[in-house]
């Protein structure tokens, strides 16, 4: 044992990667960066979800889940549970989205 480590630094590994919260951000990083869509990061009672809202529309908003299914990560809409993309894809995710906001304003 060392003076100048903690007694079971040694035996503490880093906290388990979070894949949802990754391509979560990485959506709220793309809907931000959208010139068309504003949104934000929500997690309430544990659960995390992108709130979406695209500009100049009605106040209308879509709220994106992220979850493991089919042997991998999907992004879905929370209203419905239908899948949009896989959550790698979050260029093609932003088209859904904008698409989806876009048809609900007419």
């Amino acid at each position: 044992m060392s003076f100048d480590k903690g007694r079971h630094a040694a035996t503490v590994d880093a906290p388990p990667r979070n894949e949802r919260h990754e391509y979560l951000s990485a959506l709220h990083e793309g809907v931000r960066a959208h010139p068309e869509l504003a949104g934000g990061l929500i997690e309430r009672r544990g659960v995390s979800w992108v709130s979406v809202v695209r500009y100049g529309g009605p106040r209308r908003t879509a709220e994106i889940g992220c979850d493991f299914r089919d042997g991998g990560w999907w992004l879905w809409w929370a209203a419905n549970g239908q899948a949009i993309a896989p959550a790698s894809d979050i260029t093609g995710a932003l088209d859904a989205i904008t698409r989806e906001l876009a048809s609900r304003d007419g």
